[in-house]
């Protein structure tokens, strides 16, 4: 839809908040433009101007919870990285961005497949965007052969692995508690972070908690 007429006082940035404010309280089913328009207290005809539609919005509240994951790859620059125990705080910083987006991705994702006609819609927004947990395998893969070429890690180090183990440990420890409600079974981040390390050949030592 072709924006018309004035534009609204009210931004997109204070929008896609109120849209995140409507996906935490009360779901993705609510997540309609009438009712982002209610909790933001303008008229729907904001949202189409900045937005087009139910789906560009829905694409939009996507982008914004990936923004911290957005904002996490700048911090991985393998020149930065001097002896292999630099990478901790790298892992860290990853850990912590991966958590605050399932904080609000997560929702979105378990409450669109539990709705056929949202799940179709959600579907097509992750299929159109190319979201999904293979582009952080396919970034830290990337980090980690960067790590290798610089000479920091061996050549026989499967640094393809190292990246999934990475990124998989970090999704299940952040989403299990929400999917189940418990944590039970779920190995520290610093624990795997201590690993991760060692499997790029760093004498990976214990330094605080994740």
């Amino acid at each position: 839809m072709a924006r018309r007429g004035r534009p609204p006082a009210i931004g997109r940035d204070e929008l896609l908040s109120s849209a995140l404010a409507v996906l935490r309280e009360r779901g993705v089913a609510r997540l309609t433009t009438r009712e982002v328009a209610t909790r933001a207290g303008v008229s729907e005809g904001s949202i189409f101007y900045h937005f087009g539609d139910r789906q560009a919005l829905l694409t939009a509240v996507f982008h914004e919870a990936l923004r911290p994951l957005f904002a996490f790859k700048n911090d991985m620059d393998a020149t930065e990285v001097r002896v292999l125990e630099d990478v901790r705080a790298v892992l860290e910083q990853y850990v912590g961005a991966v958590h605050t987006f399932l904080d609000d991705g997560l929702d979105l994702l378990v409450a669109a497949h539990g709705d056929g006609g949202l799940r179709d819609e959600v579907g097509a927004v992750i299929t159109a965007n190319d979201f999904g947990p293979h582009r952080g395998v396919a970034a830290m893969s990337r980090y980690f052969g960067a790590l290798k070429e610089a000479g920091l890690v061996a050549d026989d180090v499967d640094t393809d692995t190292a990246a999934y183990l990475m990124v998989s440990a970090t999704f299940l420890r952040s989403a299990q508690p929400k999917l189940f409600g418990h944590a039970k079974g779920v190995a520290s981040m610093t624990d795997v972070i201590d690993v991760v390390l060692r499997m790029l050949g760093a004498d990976a030592r214990t330094s605080g908690s994740v």
